[in-house]
């Protein structure tokens, strides 16, 4: 069972936002141009994920969900907004299940069973969601790059006729779960909106 939190506060500190998901410095969302800082410190979360670390910290729940609007210096378009719904998801797995990744990072251990164990799941988690939402549709994923997932990936699906990009997700980079005081679990993360 997943627990829900939908009531989040939107205010968030720079930590929580992007020191505690490994997004530097010097990253593009962290500039004024396309967060809405509140003071040096504090801002409006520009994505659930900043959520991510303290619910993993707490220890309250393996499974859990995050949902809430999110806020970013966006043009308007037909395709953007200042402020959007977005879901995160998060599921770690039994410490038991694990036992072959304790002690692997980086190539070692994107390419071990285990980190292929807890992909799969999230991939076939995911395509079951989609089919749920969408009805059955096809789906294409690809890698792609999250300073906070190692590996990662983006899914498409098609709809109207067209390739629809829906989510990006990954495995739960080490460096997150450890700093979530979590360093002996392993799990996945998604983010849609």
């Amino acid at each position: 069972n997943y627990a829900v939190y939908d009531a989040e506060d939107p205010i968030v500190t720079t930590t929580q936002c992007f020191d505690d998901l490994r997004i530097p410095p010097e990253h593009p969302g962290r500039s004024p141009s396309d967060t809405y800082y509140i003071t040096d410190t504090t801002l409006l979360r520009t994505h659930t994920s900043a959520h991510q670390s303290e619910h993993l910290r707490s220890g309250k729940s393996d499974a859990f969900l995050c949902a809430g609007d999110v806020y970013r210096r966006d043009e308007i378009d037909s395709s953007h907004y200042p402020a959007f719904h977005q879901l995160e998801g998060v599921r770690l797995f039994p410490q038991e299940e694990m036992v072959g990744a304790h002690g692997l990072s980086g190539e070692e251990w994107t390419s071990s069973p285990e980190c292929q164990v807890i992909a799969s799941h999230l991939k076939e988690t995911l395509e079951g969601l989609m089919d749920h939402l969408f009805g059955e549709t096809e789906k294409r994923w690809s890698e792609d790059y999250f300073p906070f997932t190692t590996p990662s990936y983006e899914l498409e699906i098609k709809y109207e006729g067209e390739w629809l990009e829906v989510l990006g997700c990954g495995v739960i980079h080490e460096e997150v779960l450890s700093m979530s005081d979590r360093a002996d679990r392993r799990g996945w993360a998604f983010g849609l909106g």
